[in-house]
């Protein structure tokens, strides 16, 4: 969470404990809320060569300057059976955890089952692995609803869907919402403001409807305005330097592009990245069209991605030559290239 020990803005770090005779002391300066997270080694999995834990091997506690936390345990086969306590928060936590851990282990134990299945099998099994898990969050939004002047409501808030988060934030005391808790509700409810933009744009972003306007700035810092594209196809590429799939599907719309210009104007609309990336990707893959940059700090209501009810990329917007949308198509698949060909043959 923000304020892990760090400097520099580090946010993450890493240390080894060496227990004991069964038992261990870490002593750090806490100086802002952290989060800590304690995984016996003997229970970390091995992935290509990479150790990582499994959701039945970690303790997650939580401190402020000042504060101390004492952990008991042990360790059953491949789960890390523990308690807290020293703070309030942490005892509760501890609690909680316990409501929780069969949902944990049972989760686990699918998962670990799909290994090796058929393609059927595997899809039964996630089937199952989905139900628990929905289990899981009904569990913490009941939390929330018990306990909303609980501080460790506000961390059960950031473990349910993103299109509840509003709703249950809304039955938080201030107690809660105030806790050490806030630096991550902060970008939390922002995050859920906006898929909440993104749901009520998808009604309008259909075939048929006048495709939004709208300014931004070019790769040489002019302005440019999509109604200038009027009678002309167009297609608005949602994208970023970041997104594989994006970058994969660069020469087969080069090519698209080649072969229908006369009648075509694409239109690259970088989101989520820096100008710096922007920009040297623009370079980079030496894109032929029109390129944008949609800025990531501006409030949701007036971002273009989600006035376009962009929800994940690339995803591409097809326009008539009369400002009208012909279809919207989210993913890297052929369905886009089938249509703009239907289209403009």
């Amino acid at each position: 969470m923000p304020g892990l020990k760090g400097d520099d803005d580090q946010r993450i770090s890493y240390d080894t404990i060496v227990a004991a005779n069964g038992r261990f002391a870490y002593d750090t300066p806490v100086e802002r809320p952290t989060q800590f997270i304690i995984i016996p080694m003997q229970l970390m999995e091995f992935d290509q060569g990479r150790r990582h834990s499994t959701s039945t091997s970690d303790m997650k506690l939580f401190l402020d300057k000042g504060e101390h936390a004492v952990l008991r345990g042990r360790i059953d086969s491949t789960v890390f059976n523990c308690t807290l306590s020293g703070t309030r928060l942490n005892e509760d936590h501890s609690r909680h955890y316990q409501e929780l851990r069969s949902f944990w282990i049972e989760g686990q134990r699918l998962q670990d089952a799909m290994a090796g299945k058929s393609r059927a099998e595997q899809e039964a099994l996630y089937e199952r692995f989905r139900q628990v898990m929905a289990r899981r969050r009904a569990c913490e939004m009941n939390y929330i609803d018990a306990n909303p002047d609980n501080p460790l409501a506000g961390y059960c808030l950031t473990k349910i869907p993103i299109d509840s988060v509003l709703t249950y934030h809304e039955r938080l005391a201030d107690a809660a919402r105030n806790s050490i808790f806030r630096p991550l509700l902060e970008p939390l409810l922002a995050k859920a403001g906006k898929y909440r933009l993104i749901r009520l744009a998808e009604a309008k972003i259909v075939a048929g409807s006048p495709a939004p306007d709208f300014t931004l700035k070019t790769a040489d810092d002019k302005n440019f305005t999509l109604s200038s594209l009027r009678g002309k196809y167009v297609v608005l590429d949602f994208w970023g330097s970041w997104c594989g799939w994006c970058i994969k599907g660069i020469p087969k719309m080069k090519r698209y592009y080649d072969r229908y210009k006369s009648k075509l104007e694409i239109v690259g609309i970088d989101c989520n990245d820096t100008p710096e990336r922007w920009l040297a990707a623009v370079e980079e893959h030496r894109l032929p069209w029109i390129n944008v940059y949609n800025p990531k700090d501006v409030p949701a209501a007036e971002d273009i991605s989600v006035e376009y009810a962009v929800s994940g990329y690339p995803t591409k917007v097809i326009i008539g030559p009369d400002g009208l949308i012909i279809g919207k198509y989210a993913g890297e698949g052929p369905d886009f290239y089938e249509a703009l060909h239907k289209t403009i043959k």
